[in-house]
């Protein structure tokens, strides 16, 4: 018998690979969580240094930053709904306080102020009804409630900057480094994204590789016995008809013995490629391990089952070529069908053995 030693495999990428991009994304995220930490103390530095109206509008568009913000993540996911409705909230309160606190009148004696943050709260009222649709694990009004919160917050600050411009050079500065900050963010979360996704997407592949290996024979890449398993548990479970041929090869042993186990692979990976090339619709072969191959044909009419067994011989009527040299093999075959031998699995093997090895000692 052939022991089918192959160097072993990993997976499609290597591990260097991976513990790299594990380190980028953690480089990253870390990165983020400093750049963020920058920014909001850059930003409790501004509520310090300017007048009331600097103080209830910068409070104000923080809120409503952070609101869309959160509502950006719940437009990804619905599942992130606790943290937009919190900060829904927040950014209320900030709005009831700028518009019926006392110590914002001078802010708003201005008519024409008072008139739009008024009518601004009012649309971000309006907002409500989306994130409550939201809740029940609507996307599109995840994504209107995203919308509507980015439209009001841009609109506010273009408002502001037309309206409140501040002309200090400290104040510039502190405007241009927190722009600064925010890009640098943005550009590493875009790049921290982009690892994950593809971090995920190298695991998902590792994946789909080892259950591939683990449905395959190493050496003739055929599907294996646990394939085999699977695919007639399958046809059990939907009740369809089936039938199973074993195959024992005839003369491996000695090409095996005489030629060596190379020799051997070669025989084995020949008759392989063989046998799938006859593979047609509903006729699959596996390598049940050594010398031994099963065919499955969805189907247990008699001359189905003759006409499976009579291209199989077929395979072996040409000699193979091993070391330049024709070696010559045939092969012993035992079947049984589903249902007509029998409903299970294992008895159905072992019945299809023993027919195999009853033919392979008539010989």
């Amino acid at each position: 018998m052939n022991s089918d030693i192959s160097p072993p495999k990993t997976g499609p990428f290597s591990l260097r690979s991976k513990v790299l991009l594990i380190a980028v994304a953690t480089t990253l995220l870390l990165a983020n969580l400093a750049l963020f930490k920058q920014t909001r103390d850059l930003a409790r530095s501004y509520s310090d240094q300017q007048n009331q109206a600097t103080w209830f509008l910068f409070h104000l568009s923080k809120e409503l930053s952070e609101l869309v913000s959160e509502a950006r993540r719940l437009n990804e996911s619905v599942m992130n709904i606790d943290g937009a409705e919190l900060q829904y909230e927040l950014a209320w309160s900030r709005f009831d306080l700028l518009i019926n606190n006392r110590e914002a009148d001078s802010f708003l004696s201005r008519h024409e102020v008072r008139r739009y943050f008024s009518g601004l709260f009012t649309r971000f009222q309006k907002l409500e009804p989306t994130l409550v649709e939201a809740k029940t694990g609507s996307s599109i009004a995840a994504n209107q409630f995203y919308r509507g919160a980015q439209n009001l917050y841009l609109e506010m600050i273009d408002y502001v900057t037309q309206n409140f411009r501040v002309a200090s050079p400290l104040y510039q500065k502190q405007q241009n480094q927190a722009k600064q900050l925010m890009f640098a963010q943005y550009v590493l979360l875009t790049i921290f994204v982009m690892t994950v996704a593809l971090l995920a997407y190298f695991y998902q592949s590792e994946s789909k590789y080892h259950k591939k290996m683990a449905l395959s024979d190493s050496l003739t890449a055929l599907p294996n016995r646990s394939a085999m398993f699977f695919e007639l548990r399958r046809l059990e479970s939907a009740k369809l008809p089936f039938s199973l041929l074993l195959l024992d090869l005839n003369g491996f042993k000695t090409i095996n013995d005489t030629k060596g186990h190379q020799a051997g692979d070669i025989a084995l990976k020949e008759v392989a490629n063989r046998l799938k090339l006859m593979e047609l619709h509903q006729f699959s072969t596996y390598r049940m391990g050594g010398d031994e191959f099963a065919v499955i044909i969805e189907s247990n009419e008699e001359c189905e089952i003759k006409d499976a067994e009579h291209r199989i011989h077929a395979v072996f009527e040409r000699p193979i070529m091993v070391s330049n040299e024709p070696q010559t093999l045939s092969t012993s075959l035992g079947t049984a069908s589903y249902p007509n031998d029998g409903d299970n699995i294992d008895f159905l093997i072992n019945l299809a053995d023993k027919r195999m090895y009853k033919m392979k000692f008539q010989r």
